[in-house]
């Protein structure tokens, strides 16, 4: 899948669509009625819920409440889950007892069994009629593409080699893309706009080795 960008939405919500999350907007795309949707931080799951919620017509809520009153269905966002919780259960049973549609967008995988243990088995028999979905961590071409949004939210703009290069100082992670953002941030702004090459190679070698 090419990546490219969603210019539908404001550019803190912009929507890089890639093969990363090439499965779970396909799920969203088609109202899949239950689904789990892992990501690591800045990996995009709370565009993906705020557009989808909209276009979908589904109720978007940042936590699980106590009084459990919908008449429609639920995107959830919420990273760290309860999932020990008993409330957790009842927040499942409800969506499924009632025919309600439920999607879940989450820092927590399953894929580690060290997640699994102390579930609740109600629970897990619950999590296992949903369809999960993983965001994959972000190639070159979508890190590319991460740092120059992140960039853009702060009204910034480089050349493209100044971010080919911060690219051989970071890790393939998505927090990594926002921290070297961040970088080029905080160099401009110590170096009166200006920024370089050898201002960057200078600035990680502070901190640490280069990866290649």
């Amino acid at each position: 899948m090419q990546t490219f960008l969603s210019f539908e939405s404001s550019n803190d919500d912009q929507l890089i669509e890639s093969s990363e999350n090439e499965l779970a907007i396909r799920a969203l795309q088609e109202n899949k009625k239950y689904v789990f949707i892992s990501g690591p931080n800045k990996s995009g799951k709370t565009s993906l819920a705020k557009r989808f919620s909209e276009k979908n017509k589904k109720k978007l809520i940042n936590d699980i409440p106590e009084k459990l009153v919908f008449d429609t269905g639920v995107y959830l966002d919420l990273n760290q889950l309860p999932l020990k919780s008993e409330n957790f259960f009842h927040f499942l049973q409800y969506f499924l007892s009632n025919n309600l549609s439920l999607t879940i967008l989450s820092n927590q995988s399953f894929d580690d069994s060290s997640n699994i243990s102390g579930i609740i088995p109600d629970t897990l028999s619950r999590l296992k009629l949903f369809t999960f979905i993983t965001i994959d961590p972000p190639q070159d071409q979508l890190l590319f593409l991460l740092i120059e949004k992140f960039l853009k939210n702060k009204s910034i703009s480089v050349q493209p080699k100044i971010i080919k290069h911060i690219m051989n100082y970071i890790e393939r992670t998505y927090d990594d893309a926002f921290k070297a953002a961040e970088a080029i941030n905080h160099l401009l702004y110590e170096n009166n706009h200006n920024i370089n090459l050898s201002l960057i190679s200078d600035y990680y070698e502070q901190i640490q080795r280069p990866l290649s």
